[in-house]
Formats: C-alpha cells, sequence, structure tokens
C-alpha cells in the first residue's frame, strides 16, 4: 500500500518514533541533497526481530510476477521450480570458480545497521569457504566463499555460504560449523558475520550447480 504522509521523514525510524502506529508500506523521506524519494518502510520488523522501522533497499521476490533479475545476475528457468531464480554465469562444475555482483542504491540514506532475508537453493554441492582456505586468497573483491555477500564500501557485511554436506568434514568445501570439521577456512575480514548451510547429507558428486 502507499501511504501519503504531508510530512516526510529523514528515515523510516524517524517516522516510526514520530508515529508508534505507522504501518508498512511506501512514505516518503528528504534525502540528504534535499529531495524526496518514496521509499518502502517495514514498520513491524517482519524480517528483522519484530524492531520496526527499516528502509528497504534492495527487494528481489521471484515467486512475484513480472519480476526480472537485477544487472549482474541471469535468470534461468528449471523444472522443479515453479518460478525462475536468479543465478549467476558459472554453473558447470569447471566453471564454479567466479563471481557476479549487483548493486543496490542506499538513496544517501545513513545507516549503521542491516537486515533481512535470503533464500538460497541448491542443486549438487556448494564449495563453502574452499576457495579461501585453499588459494588463500585476502581480498574481498575475490571469490572467497560458494554463496551470496553482502558488502558496503567494499566491507563484508554478512554472507549466506553454501557447504558440501551437513554431516562431512574432511575438507574445507564443509561449513566451519560441521561436526568435527578441523579446518578454520573463514576468511578473517569475514569473521563471524555469515551463515552456513547445506541441503545435502551424502558425499556424492552430482552435477555442481548453486542456485540464489
Amino acid at each position: 500500500p502507499f501511504i501519503a504522509d504531508s510530512c516526510p521523514g529523514v528515515s523510516c525510524s524517524d517516522i516510526l518514533i514520530t508515529n508508534p502506529d505507522a504501518t508498512s508500506g511506501y512514505y516518503n523521506l528528504i534525502i540528504t541533497n534535499g529531495s524526496t524519494i518514496s521509499v518502502y518502510c517495514d514498520m513491524e520488523g517482519s524480517n528483522c526481530g519484530g524492531e520496526g522501522g527499516w528502509t528497504r533497499i534492495g527487494f528481489i521476490n521471484m515467486s512475484e510476477p513480472g519480476t526480472t533479475c537485477p544487472t549482474g545476475l541471469t535468470e534461468k528457468q528449471y523444472d522443479n521450480i515453479a518460478y525462475n531464480l536468479c543465478v549467476n554465469n558459472y554453473l558447470s562444475y569447471n566453471q564454479a570458480f567466479g563471481c557476479n555482483s549487483t548493486f543496490f542504491s542506499s538513496y544517501t540514506l545513513n545507516y549503521t545497521k542491516v537486515c533481512g532475508r535470503l533464500r538460497g537453493y541448491t542443486q549438487g554441492h556448494g564449495l563453502s569457504f574452499s576457495k579461501y582456505y585453499y588459494n588463500r586468497i585476502v581480498s574481498i573483491s575475490e571469490q572467497y566463499l560458494s554463496g551470496v555477500s553482502i558488502t558496503h564500501d567494499n566491507k563484508h557485511i554478512w554472507s549466506y555460504v553454501n557447504g558440501f554436506t551437513e554431516d562431512y568434514n574432511g575438507d574445507a568445501i564443509s561449513c566451519p560449523c560441521s561436526t568435527g570439521n578441523p579446518f578454520n577456512a573463514t576468511p578473517p575480514f569475514v569473521g563471524n558475520d555469515y551463515y552456513c548451510e547445506s541441503g545435502r547429507s551424502d558425499n556424492s558428486y552430482p552435477d555442481d550447480y548453486f542456485f540464489f
């Protein structure tokens, strides 16, 4: 819903403080150059632990009709999924190492926290942080994981990592938290700001794809 407000705020949290009964929807905000923009405000914190006042920066829901992938990602259809997915351009095992990026503008708004929701799909297996571990990648500009990373000004914020299997601990391709995994493969610039998961429970090697 569009919510017309005659007195724009400087942020969604500012509007919520002024009007604690404000509901989620589109509001007008004044940005640093003095102009007014319309943005979606999450006033209930449905994806942020119940804390409201969040400004939506990026939103992609491929299950909604007419949705397209942002610049940098490729749209692809799969037989077992009801809607298309956004994928990178490295879909075969021999091309499994590579990355694509997309950009979401913050409208010049200042912010101190980021929250959200990300849904990933995996077919085959992911490689966790193994690209960093074996190649000793030290730059955030290179591929250091299988998955998705959120960054700002070339600094890591949070990553959603896809590991090999849930119970395999014989290689750095598994999540660092896998039972008995001796490999400390997490890059220092990532630290503990990530979530690693695998949808597989066996150690076979099917065709290697990672969808998100």
